[in-house]
């Protein structure tokens, strides 16, 4: 009894609920980090150069974009490109 496993997906089932949540968290962290990072690169010039919030605003809105992009690329135009390849080799 205490040695049962999860049922596994058939073979060929290409759905991994595991896989899904790692992935969705990475696209996730990649869009808090890469606007955190930049947000922080803003704030630092922005203390360097005596110009607060220009740089810490600007940062914020080009890491946003940045990892907007990212998570786009992975949801919509990877499996766009990966579809176009496999309808190609049949």
């Amino acid at each position: 009894m205490g040695d049962e496993k999860p049922p596994r997906a058939p073979a060929g089932d290409p759905w991994n609920p595991r896989a899904d949540a790692a992935r969705v968290a990475g696209q996730g962290l990649t869009l808090a980090l890469a606007t955190g990072l930049f947000l922080w690169a803003g704030w630092w010039l922005d203390n360097r150069l005596g110009t607060v919030p220009v740089f810490t605003v600007l940062g914020a809105f080009v890491g946003a974009a940045a990892g907007l992009y990212s998570l786009y690329y992975h949801v919509v135009l990877e499996p766009r490109r990966q579809r176009e390849r496999e309808e190609h080799e049949r």
